[in-house]
């Protein structure tokens, strides 16, 4: 059974919200601690295999949302998971993802 494109919005919402509470623990924490790494990883990997099962439909819905990007995220945690920067994901948790919340909350 295929998921609804709001249950995956909701998956989205509901990642990012998890990886908030690992970043409100802040930036040295994040970098002391391979399991909160590991962590967000797995989260934005979850956010990015959400995304790739959007339909075309509600992605044209949210203007602006860069849903390649997040798409290719999810690729590179997955299959290059040697190239990571952990200082790039740090940006990505506690700024671009909780901008992409606010918008798909709207």
């Amino acid at each position: 059974m295929s998921r609804s494109d709001n249950l995956r919005l909701l998956d989205i919402i509901d990642a990012a919200d998890e990886m908030s509470a690992i970043v409100s623990e802040g930036h040295d924490a994040f970098i002391a601690s391979l399991v909160s790494q590991r962590a967000i990883e797995r989260l934005l990997e979850i956010i990015g295999e959400a995304v790739n099962q959007l339909s075309e439909e509600t992605k044209s819905s949210f203007n602006g949302v860069e849903w390649r990007d997040i798409s290719n995220l999810r690729i590179l945690l997955a299959h290059h998971y040697f190239r990571v920067d952990e200082e790039q994901v740090w940006v990505i948790a506690s700024t671009d993802v909780p901008a992409l919340t606010i918008r798909l909350r709207q």
